[in-house]
C-alpha cells in the first residue's frame, strides 16, 4: 500500500462533525478481549488455530461419526469384533483419541464447540503466524493410531488461507512467536503437552508488551521489548529489589488501563476503503506515514475530528496547543482516554483492564504480602521458555538465553539470574565452565 493511498482516505474518512462520530467504542483489531468477557477455552482456541495453519477443517463431521468410521475400518482389517471394544475403551471413552496427534484437536474447532472469544484469540495468534502453513505433523504413532489419522484425513475439508487483516503491532514478538511455533510443531508430542501453556504465555506477553508500547506511537518506529521484571515463583520479593518495584506488576497493571481507549480510537482512525486499505495498521505506523506524508489537509482534518469527538462525547477541559498533524493526533488519543474519567463511561477503562488482567495475566501474578503483587514464572513456564529459546541448537550461553527471554518480554534482575542457574543445575541441563554467566551453557530438556 502506498503512503498516499493510506493517508488520503485515512483523513477523508474521519468525521469532521459530531453527528458523524460513533456513539460506541468498538474494538475489532489488535486485541481479542471485549468488555465483560468470559474466560476462553484453550482447547477450542488450539483447534481454531490449527484449522488456519493446516488449511483444513472438520466441517460438520462429528467425533461420534469418526468413532463409527474407525470402527468400520478396523473391524474389517482386524477381523475380531471384540477387539474394537478394547480400542473404544482405550481411545474414545475418555477422549484420549485427541492426544495421538495435534490434528485431532480440529474437532474442537467445530461450530458449537467454541465461543466468539475463542475465535478472536485464534485470529490474534494466526495473525502472529503470518500465513504460516503446516502440511502435517510427523507423529511417531503405532499401526492403530496411523489408521485413525488416515480415517480422519479422508473427512477433512480444505480451507483457504485466512486473509491478512493486520500489520503486526509488535513485529519482534511476532517473529519470536512464529519461530517458537515452528519449533514446537516439529515435535508434535511435546506440542500436545505444552500447547495450552505456550499460547497462554504468548497471550500474556503480547498483552503486557502491547500495553507498555502503546504510548511510544509518536516515534513512528517498530516497538522493541519494554522492561518488565519477573521472579521465580519460589523467590522472595523484598522491597529492595528496585527493578521489581519500578518495572514489575504495578507498571503492567497501570498500563493495561490504556489498552481499550487507545485501541478503540485506533479503530476509528483506520481507513475504511476496500482492497489493501482494509489491512489495519498500528499507531506507530500511522505516525510514520503522517510524518512522511505531503497531504496538505491532513492537519486540518485531524483537528476537526478532535473537536467533533470532544463535542460528541461531551469531554470537558481544554486540549493542548497543537501545531502539527502529530500534535492533533496526540490530542485525539488523550481524548480517547479522557472520555472514561467522567459521565456514563466513567471507570469503564478500569473495568476492562481488570478483566484483561484476570483472563490474560492471572497465571503470572502472585501476591507477596507487604511486597504486594509481583510477576512470576513457575518452573513449568521456565522449562518451556528455555526449550523454545534454545530451539534447534544443542545449547546456549546463559547470557544469550537471557537476551532471548527479553525479546519475548521477560526480564529478570541479577538475583533471579542466579536462581535460574541454580534451577538449571538441579534439573541437570546446565554446563558451568566457570562462575561467570558467560561460561554457563544451558541445554534443552527435550
Amino acid at each position: 500500500m502506498t503512503l498516499d493511498k493510506f493517508i488520503d482516505p485515512f483523513s477523508r474518512d474521519l468525521p469532521t462533525h459530531e453527528s458523524g462520530v460513533a456513539e460506541k467504542n468498538t474494538l475489532n483489531s489488535y486485541f481479542p478481549i471485549r468488555t465483560n468477557e468470559k474466560p476462553c477455552d484453550w482447547e477450542a482456541v488450539i483447534g481454531l488455530l490449527l484449522q488456519v495453519v493446516l488449511r483444513k477443517g472438520i466441517g460438520k463431521y462429528t467425533i461420534e461419526q469418526f468413532e463409527m468410521d474407525c470402527q468400520g475400518e478396523l473391524e474389517e482389517k482386524l477381523g475380531e469384533d471384540e477387539f474394537w471394544y478394547v480400542l473404544k475403551q482405550m481411545y474414545f471413552e475418555q477422549k484420549d483419541i485427541l492426544k495421538i496427534s495435534p490434528k485431532m484437536l480440529l474437532f474442537k474447532a467445530k461450530k458449537g464447540e467454541y465461543m466468539s472469544v475463542d475465535e478472536r484469540l485464534a485470529t490474534m495468534f494466526s495473525n502472529h503466524l503470518m500465513d504460516l502453513k503446516l502440511n502435517d505433523f510427523d507423529v511417531k504413532s503405532n499401526f492403530l493410531e496411523r489408521e485413525f489419522l488416515v480415517t480422519l484425513e479422508k473427512k477433512l475439508e480444505v480451507k483457504k488461507a485466512a486473509p491478512k487483516t493486520e500489520v503486526p503491532y509488535l513485529p519482534e514478538l511476532t517473529q519470536a512467536f512464529r519461530q517458537d511455533f515452528k519449533f514446537l510443531s516439529s515435535r508434535p508430542k511435546y506440542l500436545l503437552n505444552e500447547f495450552e501453556s505456550f499460547l497462554s504465555f504468548y497471550a500474556f506477553t503480547y498483552t503486557s508488551q502491547l500495553s507498555l508500547s502503546l504510548p511510544d506511537w509518536r516515534t513512528g518506529k517498530e516497538p522493541k521489548a519494554k522492561p518488565l521484571y519477573f521472579i521465580m515463583d519460589h523467590e522472595r520479593a523484598s522491597k529492595e529489589r528496585t527493578y521489581l518495584k519500578k518495572y514489575g506488576y504495578q507498571l503492567m497493571s497501570e498500563s493495561l488501563i490504556r489498552v481499550f481507549p487507545m485501541l478503540t480510537m485506533l479503530e476509528m482512525l483506520q481507513p475504511s476503503k476496500g482492497g489493501d486499505e482494509t489491512v489495519k495498521v498500528p499507531l506507530w505506523e500511522v505516525s510514520r506515514r503522517i510524518q512522511e506524508s505531503k497531504y496538505e489537509h491532513l492537519e486540518e482534518h485531524l483537528k476537526q475530528f478532535a473537536f467533533a469527538f470532544k463535542k460528541k462525547r461531551e469531554i470537558p477541559g481544554e486540549m493542548k496547543d497543537a501545531s502539527s498533524a502529530l500534535d492533533w493526533l496526540e490530542n485525539i488519543l488523550s481524548l480517547s482516554e479522557a472520555q472514561f474519567k467522567f459521565g456514563g463511561k466513567r471507570g469503564l477503562d478500569d473495568k476492562y483492564a481488570n478483566s484483561v488482567e484476570k483472563i490474560m495475566a492471572a497465571p503470572f501474578i502472585q501476591s507477596r504480602g507487604r511486597s504486594g503483587r509481583v510477576l512470576v514464572l513457575n518452573q513449568d513456564y521456565i522449562i518451556l521458555l528455555t526449550n523454545l529459546v534454545v530451539g534447534e541448537k544443542d545449547k546456549l550461553r546463559f547470557h544469550e538465553l537471557i537476551t532471548a527471554f527479553e525479546q519475548r518480554g521477560i526480564f529478570v534482575d541479577k538475583q533471579t539470574e542466579q536462581e535460574l542457574i541454580k534451577f538449571y543445575e538441579r534439573i541437570g541441563n546446565v554446563e558451568r565452565m566457570s562462575d561467570s554467566g558467560d561460561a554457563v551453557y544451558v541445554r534443552k530438556t527435550i
